[in-house]
Formats: structure tokens, C-alpha cells, sequence
């Protein structure tokens, strides 16, 4: 029986994502379907439409068996990062044979040359990347602008692709089996919307709209659930339905605790240190960090703070997300893998994600998860410790520690997400006494 991964986000699940899994399982012999799912903050900066526990539960009444979730630490990441976090964790799982993702070019050879570009285009390539970021250009512009410079053969068709945000995924994906040196076959199907971006809901294909889209209807419409069910599965609706203290949950509602955290840095020392300080967290460049002491005098809420930084150079979803990682607490030091990443290094996945929490299941084929032997399986909150100070497998590559620290990112990070977005008597699940939901 083979099994395929899926890497997500389900912001909140919609009509391509069932499509996506019925598309898995009319076209392969794939009897097993795993998701690794972000948790409650998302890799665009912000926190998630809806808890994680809705999330899974919409996933499993849709057709997926598995639901692991994504630490935080690359849930809320670039990129490169999600999509490294992401491939590791399915990676190390031991029984996923294949990944499916969206693309907007559903061309596999280009997306593997633009890959092995981004990989493999050496010492000049990466400098020329380098000194247009310094020169204050936003870092896709600069790999375009490095493609252009060094690949001018292949460059338009190539440029053209990986600027689209479900193809960027895609490359990135690519690039991360290459760094694990992974079994896994990849493979892609059509997108089936507007665009991943794209925020007009009466933009629609057929039944298909982007998540982007669903979420600007619960700002736009007086109904929201009404003007979006065309789009999203009815089980979906239903539990939306049901839990509607649970939803909509947006990037705003932390104006409080992030304008907090900030002052915290930046009038309790000199501005100096504050951009030693700010610096630290992860995308957080010094030229970024002063633009936010320089204008704290301005913040008012987190998507109007946003605005005031961001520039051509940091662009919005760049800004939200340094934002998020110091709100959240997220460090440079905290990945245990050298950053950048580079086919130099031999990476271990679980170098990367030393645990595999498990969020929620098919009980029909929980005898899979007994194939798990190299990485450690977390379903209780409270036995997680124990697990990492007793594994094995940790303890032979010495990643007890990291597994401990990312777990606890984890937890702060749903803690969080679940005091600020409590609404009215239905606050999502404490973290130690949620259990995995079974389907």
C-alpha cells in the first residue's frame, strides 16, 4: 500500500484541497494519504484562520489519514524553511513513498531546472543574489535578477515560473530532497484557482477559490459562511458552522501583545543594543530592526505596523513574518542545521524535526504508525519530555535538547494563539488536554 504526503496549510480547507486528495486517489495506487500540517501560525506571518484542531478535523472528514504538525519554527519560516521542515518531517517518518503538491505550471522538468539552479549555480550565482540583497532588493527579485544574469538561455521560462507562490513552494519542496538526499518521489498536479493570492472571491474557477479569498469574505460580507460555501466542502461547512467562536482568527488581534513585546526590546536599552537584540530573531536584518525603532512611534496595529515597514526590499509577507518571530520568540540559533542551506551539508532529518506530533488520525490504519522507528512519535503533550530524554535515537545523534527546545516553541506558540483568540464560552483546546482526534 503505498502512502503520499502532502505539505499544508488548510487556511481553512477548501474545494482544491479535497481535490487535491481525490485527485491522489484516482490517479496512483496511494492508499494512505499523511498531512503535515502548520500549526497555529502560518508561513505567510500570521496566525491561522482557525486552531489547528479545526483544521484537523476538516483534513480527516475529507479524506487524509494522517495529521502531523509542523513546529513553529518552520511553520512560521520562509519558504525554504517550511518547505525543509515539511519534506524532513515526512522523511523521517519511514513509510511515505511519494509528495503531492500544487503548482500553477503543473510541469515537473521545469521546476526541477529552476531547482537545481537555486542548488547548484555556484560561487557567482549566490554572490550576485548577495549583493542585490544589500543593495535593498527583495530576495525573489534578486534570484530572478541572478537567473537572468547567469542562465540568459533559460531564463525567461524559468524566471516566469518560479516567481509564482504555489511554484516557489514547489522548487523548494524540489530542493529539499536534494538536501536530505531523500527517497521520496515528488510529484504535482494543476491549481485549480484563481491564484494562491488572489482575494476575490467572485473570482471563481468552477467551485474553486483560493484560502486568501474565503478569508477576506469573513471581512467583507455580512454572512460570511453563506457567500463562501460554494467553495469549501460541506463538512467543512459544518464544522465551521458548529464552532464559529473558533474562526476567523486574524493577525490584528495580537496588536496588543506584539506592541508590548516590541516596547520590551526597545526601551529597555539603547537603540544599539535593541538592534543586537531585534537582529536575533529570525529575518530580522539590522537595517529592519532599525526601521521598527525608528517608527515604534507610529504603530497602531499589527497590519498597520506592517504597512509602515515594509519597502521594496522588505516586502509585506517578509515584514509579517520577522514580526511573528519576535512576537513569538524564534531565533536564527534555534534550527540546528547551518543556515543557509547548501548541498554542501549533510543533513539528518532530524537535524530538522526531531519529533512527529501527531494531530490526528484514521484509526483504520493506525497500524502504520508502528513503522515509525526513526524519529519519536509524540500523541500526549505531557509524555513529550519524557519521550526525548528516553529516545534512543535522539540520544545516538544527540538532538534530546533541540527536541525539547522546539517543542516548547511549539507549545508556547499554541498557548498563545489559544489566550488571545479566546471568543465568547469556545476557546480551542489546551495543549495538555487535547488528544489526537480520531476519525
Amino acid at each position: 500500500m503505498k502512502t503520499t504526503g502532502i505539505i499544508a496549510e488548510y487556511n481553512p480547507f477548501h474545494n482544491g484541497h479535497i481535490h487535491q486528495i481525490e485527485t491522489i486517489r484516482r490517479q496512483t495506487d496511494t492508499g494512505i494519504i499523511v498531512v503535515v500540517m502548520s500549526g497555529n501560525f502560518v508561513q505567510r506571518g500570521t496566525p491561522a484562520f482557525t486552531d489547528k484542531y479545526l483544521r484537523t478535523a476538516m483534513a480527516l472528514a475529507s479524506g487524509a489519514d494522517f495529521v502531523f504538525e509542523l513546529p513553529v519554527i518552520y511553520a512560521s519560516a520562509s519558504a525554504g524553511l517550511f518547505a525543509l521542515g515539511g519534506i524532513a518531517l515526512l522523511e523521517s517518518l519511514g513509510f511515505v513513498d511519494s509528495i503531492c503538491f500544487g503548482s500553477e505550471c503543473n510541469n515537473m522538468a521545469v521546476l526541477k531546472q529552476a531547482a537545481d539552479i537555486l542548488l547548484n549555480g555556484g560561487s557567482q550565482f549566490n554572490f550576485s543574489i548577495s549583493q542585490s540583497v544589500q543593495s535593498g532588493i527583495s530576495y525573489p527579485m534578486a534570484q530572478h535578477m541572478a537567473i537572468k544574469k547567469h542562465f540568459p538561455g533559460i531564463a525567461d521560462n524559468i524566471c516566469e515560473e518560479a516567481a509564482k507562490p504555489n511554484n516557489i513552494l514547489g522548487i523548494e519542496y524540489l530542493k529539499a530532497l536534494v538536501l536530505l538526499k531523500s527517497k521520496i518521489t515528488p510529484y504535482t498536479i494543476q491549481r485549480c484557482d484563481s491564484g494562491y493570492n488572489s482575494q476575490d472571491y467572485s473570482l471563481n474557477k468552477g467551485n474553486f477559490i483560493s484560502a486568501a479569498a474565503i478569508r477576506n469574505a469573513f471581512i467583507n460580507e455580512p454572512e460570511p459562511l453563506n457567500a463562501v460555501s460554494p467553495f469549501i466542502p460541506l463538512n467543512t461547512l459544518d464544522i465551521l458552522s458548529q464552532n464559529r467562536d473558533r474562526i476567523n482568527i486574524n493577525e490584528n488581534m495580537f496588536s496588543g501583545v506584539l506592541y508590548y513585546k516590541l516596547r520590551e526590546i526597545t526601551c529597555t536599552c539603547g537603540d544599539k543594543e535593541a538592534v543586537q537584540r531585534l537582529a536575533g530573531f529570525l529575518d530580522v536584518s539590522e537595517a529592519l530592526a532599525g526601521r521598527i525603532i525608528k517608527n515604534m512611534c507610529n504603530y497602531n496595529t499589527f497590519t498597520g505596523f506592517v504597512q509602515t515597514l515594509k519597502t521594496k526590499q522588505y516586502t509585506y509577507s517578509r515584514v509579517c513574518r520577522s514580526l511573528i518571530h519576535i512576537l513569538l520568540d524564534i531565533h536564527t540559533y534555534d534550527y540546528n542545521i547551518k543556515l543557509p542551506l547548501s548541498t554542501g551539508n549533510c543533513i539528518n532529518p532530524l537535524q530538522v524535526t526531531p519529533y512527529a506530533r501527531l494531530l490526528g488520525m484514521n484509526k483504520d490504519k493506525s497500524h502504520v504508525l508502528k513503522k515509525i522507528k526513526n524519529t519519536v512519535l509524540v500523541t500526549k503533550t505531557a509524555d513529550a519530555t519524557r519521550l526525548f530524554q528516553n529516545s534512543s535515537i535522539l540520544k545516538q545523534h544527540g538532538m534530546e535538547s533541540f527536541a525539547k527546545k522546539t517543542f516548547e516553541k511549539d507549545i508556547f506558540a499554541a498557548d498563545l494563539y489559544r489566550l488571545v483568540s479566546k471568543q465568547g464560552n469556545n476557546p480551542c483546546p489546551d495543549e495538555y488536554r487535547a488528544g489526537v482526534i480520531i476519525k
